[in-house]
């Protein structure tokens, strides 16, 4: 294989890769959801660190909230309900 080919096949391997990603939203394995630290901590710990929330609700153990960041970029973003971490984010 060319030098050539390979960057190309590389790059778009690459690209298919995280296209797979920015696709699916991540899981957080949090257990069941009686464990979780309540949604309205949440939404308040964003709304000082800028975040404007318009929504929030769960998808593969996460938390997702629709709304806008501390950046003013408009998305999901999708946070463990144990740890209140952003593990991965959607941008509109």
């Amino acid at each position: 294989m060319h030098k050539q080919s390979r960057v190309i096949f590389l790059a778009t391997a690459c690209l298919l890769g995280t296209l797979t990603f920015a696709q699916s939203p991540p899981k957080c394995n949090s257990g069941p959801k009686s464990g979780w630290t309540a949604s309205d901590k949440l939404s308040k710990l964003l709304e000082t660190k800028g975040y404007k929330v318009r929504r929030i609700g769960d998808m593969a153990g996460c938390y997702v909230v629709v709304g806008t960041n501390e950046k003013g970029e408009d998305g999901e973003f999708f946070f463990h309900p144990l740890t209140l971490g952003i593990v991965g984010s959607r941008l509109r």
